[in-house]
């Protein structure tokens, strides 16, 4: 079996700690948090120009205003709305949908970005940030739309007729890993991107070692599930105790099973992967609310990443490489 990607040790990068990190000196922090794509934001990074942080949630927004739902001028809904039509799109919108493409197949379909009608049915229409923001659902669309018939030219995509996606949380994954790239090519020597729960860090910590997360328990806000070290790795963490609507007289969430087209019910409250990217990590959360904790589990086997699920018994139950912290 091969090693956990999230925990491999590079040599190089040990004497280059063992150097910047002597005698209890180290490079600089930065950091700053805010408001983007529906939710909040934090980047941290080590070393670098102090301006980098906020520079890097410009990237964030950029990638927002291509990818937004609830923008009529973005590059989704430019698309969405104008099936059939090949419209030019910027290479990270190409890769947002070939990213799609992907986890489709490895989740075995419980990752399924075309089911925003059905979302909007359920009752996530309107912004949670800014109500005045809505989603407009073409007249043809239907849920579980048809991914593979979604045509990648050069430089174009063109959507089929009834199919429309949404870059929901994977975006926020993608948008993370994009960001940690941009940063280590503008000088940082570690960095943290943290996207309302996509989480990518790379480089060095502010420990100068590992990187040590906290997973938070949604039952109960003031305890931690675990506490886990990981290095250049993606975390994602998905829960439906958050983003939750009324529609009619039921209290629904926001994550949609494509089998049932209405909100999960699963053995799964929240789910907690880490995998290379925070964009595979988000995807492969969807596994536990669709299919259940334990096809999540046989799917971080197989697919060599560690996963976490709070069942709704209030059982704790994690991969066998899990990489939980030392005291």
């Amino acid at each position: 079996m091969m090693a956990n990607p999230s925990l491999l040790v590079d040599p190089v990068a040990s004497a280059l700690h063992s150097v910047l990190f002597s005698e209890g000196s180290g490079p600089r922090s930065f950091g700053a948090e805010g408001k983007i794509m529906g939710t909040r934001a934090k980047i941290l990074t080590i070393g670098g120009m102090p301006e980098l942080p906020e520079q890097l949630f410009e990237v964030l927004r950029s990638l927002e205003h291509r990818w937004s739902r609830f923008l009529d001028a973005s590059e989704l809904s430019v698309m969405n709305m104008n099936p059939g039509i090949a419209h030019p799109v910027s290479r990270e919108t190409q890769e947002l949908v070939h990213a799609m493409q992907r986890g489709h197949e490895l989740t075995r379909g419980a990752f399924n970005p075309t089911l925003l009608p059905a979302l909007v049915a359920e009752g996530y229409a309107t912004s949670l940030v800014n109500p005045e923001l809505t989603t407009r659902v073409h007249e043809a669309a239907r849920s579980r739309g048809d991914l593979g018939r979604v045509e990648m030219g050069s430089g174009t995509i063109t959507l089929p007729l009834g199919t429309m996606i949404d870059s929901g949380g994977v975006g926020k994954g993608l948008a993370a890993d994009m960001t940690v790239r941009i940063a280590h090519e503008a000088g940082a020597l570690g960095v943290l991107v943290d996207v309302g729960g996509d989480l990518r860090v790379s480089g060095f910590s502010p420990r100068g070692d590992s990187w040590r997360l906290a997973i938070e328990n949604p039952l109960a806000t003031a305890q931690q599930l675990s506490v886990i070290a990981v290095v250049d790795s993606g975390v994602a963490t998905s829960t439906v105790t958050k983003r939750r609507f009324t529609s009619g007289s039921l209290e629904t969430h926001h994550i949609i099973s494509p089998r049932t087209l209405k909100s999960t019910v699963s053995d799964t409250i929240q789910a907690t992967v880490v995998a290379s990217t925070a964009a595979d990590a988000e995807m492969w959360t969807k596994v536990a609310f669709v299919d259940g904790h334990r096809a999540l589990l046989d799917l971080a086997r197989r697919h060599q990443f560690e996963a976490g699920c709070l069942l709704v018994s209030g059982e704790w139950v994690t991969s066998p490489g899990w990489p939980v912290a030392d005291a």
